[in-house]
């Protein structure tokens, strides 16, 4: 395989796992933020892993921003 494309399917799959994982904990947030304490319930760990999914779906997202950029010129010589 052309190192280009293993490079460019790479920011993909980073952007892809990225948006998923953020959007999975976006998800996990919003069910924290949504648990109703008067019955007893706590949203704490659905929100502190939803937090912690954010920051590493963030991660992969800026990782696979910055290969695109930086493949991008690199392919077109």
């Amino acid at each position: 395989m052309n190192s280009s494309v293993r490079a460019t399917a790479l920011s993909r799959g980073a952007l892809g796992i990225g948006a998923l994982t953020a959007v999975l904990s976006l998800l996990l947030v919003i069910g924290g933020l949504t648990a109703n304490t008067a019955a007893g319930e706590t949203g704490q760990p659905a929100g502190v892993l939803g937090v912690i999914g954010l920051f590493l779906g963030g991660t992969l997202l800026a990782l696979g921003a910055l290969a695109r950029k930086v493949v991008a010129p690199t392919g077109r010589r």
